[in-house]
């Protein structure tokens, strides 16, 4: 039984990262065929859809009534995107950070990350709750819109850009880029079926927490399609993606998913979560902060301390 359902878990992890490479590669070329710039692409299109296994995990989670997954996942997730993503990235390349993302995005990152666990502290979570998360992120919507108009009135460099991208000379029908979002969607609903009903299954058999595993298997899980982009974006130099897709990830996870998820079912806060996961969140959102800002780079010997930091929280966590 055990055999299965760690290979269901495997598939699941399979899905979400392809249909997340799908949804992404279709947003993303859509985006750039309407005019926008890169960063705003990795703040939204492509951390929208690099959280959308986040958002479907957590949700079936949810309609489960498997809370303990579902709030380990994003809790787990935005731990695992600044310490494990943005650490593994910045060890492949130094990463160039933008000036507005350490002055606007990151304050703001602070801000939500501050605000979900403040509203934590009564040990749940309900519909009101995901209201004023949710509003924030609409604050945000409105920030990233603003952005964008602005950026789209720079037509000369955006026709560079689009051309670099392939899209300058030939442009491909709108409804390919619609055909893969919509079959990224698809993956990403199986996988997170497959992902969630393993992982309680392994939990129980284990006699490992619920929080445990969602916070280590299905948050890495569900990180993976980060992790990937990152990746393959450090490698090629596109330092606005690599930062922008970890950033605006954790907002959306923080102020959409949590919020949405708030808003279908009351989620159980562990006070156990409260004195230890919340607050190892929050310090790797605040530390990240000094080290982007620091010559407005992300090296190596940063990086390291990232990636010793993740690996002392997982050790922790077990042995907790």
């Amino acid at each position: 039984m055990l055999t299965s359902d760690i290979l269901f878990f495997s598939a699941g992890v399979i899905l979400l990262w392809q249909g997340a490479e799908v949804l992404v590669r279709g947003s993303s070329k859509l985006a750039l065929r309407i005019g926008v710039r890169p960063l705003v692409v990795g703040l939204t299109i492509i951390a929208m859809g690099t959280s959308a296994p986040e958002f479907a995990v957590s949700m079936l989670s949810a309609l489960r009534h498997t809370n303990d997954i579902a709030l380990g996942n994003i809790i787990g997730s935005n731990i695992a995107n600044i310490g494990l993503v943005i650490g593994i990235t910045a060890l492949i390349r130094p990463l160039k950070i933008e000036v507005n993302t350490v002055r606007r995005e990151m304050p703001f990152l602070i801000v939500a990350t501050l605000v979900f666990y403040l509203l934590s502290l009564d040990k749940k979570l309900n519909y009101v709750d995901g209201l004023i998360l949710l509003s924030g992120f609409m604050v945000f919507l409105g920030y990233m819109f603003r952005m964008a108009s602005q950026q789209r009135k720079d037509g000369k460099k955006l026709r560079a850009e689009m051309e670099e991208n392939g899209d300058g000379k030939k442009k491909k029908p709108l409804k390919r880029y619609f055909a893969m979002i919509f079959a990224g969607l698809l993956a990403l609903l199986l996988g997170s079926y497959w992902l969630v009903k393993s992982a309680v299954v392994m939990a129980e058999t284990l006699g490992v927490s619920q929080v445990v595993i969602g916070i280590t298997m299905v948050a890495v899980g569900t990180s993976l399609p980060e992790l990937a982009i990152s990746t393959v974006g450090a490698i090629r130099g596109h330092f606005d993606i690599v930062v922008g897709n970890a950033v605006g990830s954790n907002i959306f996870n923080t102020l959409f998913v949590i919020a949405a998820v708030s808003m279908v079912t009351t989620i159980k806060v562990d006070v156990h979560l409260l004195h230890f996961e919340y607050p190892v969140m929050l310090v790797f959102t605040l530390i990240s902060f000094p080290f982007m800002r620091t010559g407005y780079r992300l090296n190596r010997p940063e990086a390291l301390a990232l990636l010793g930091g993740y690996s002392i929280f997982i050790s922790l966590l077990f042995i907790r």
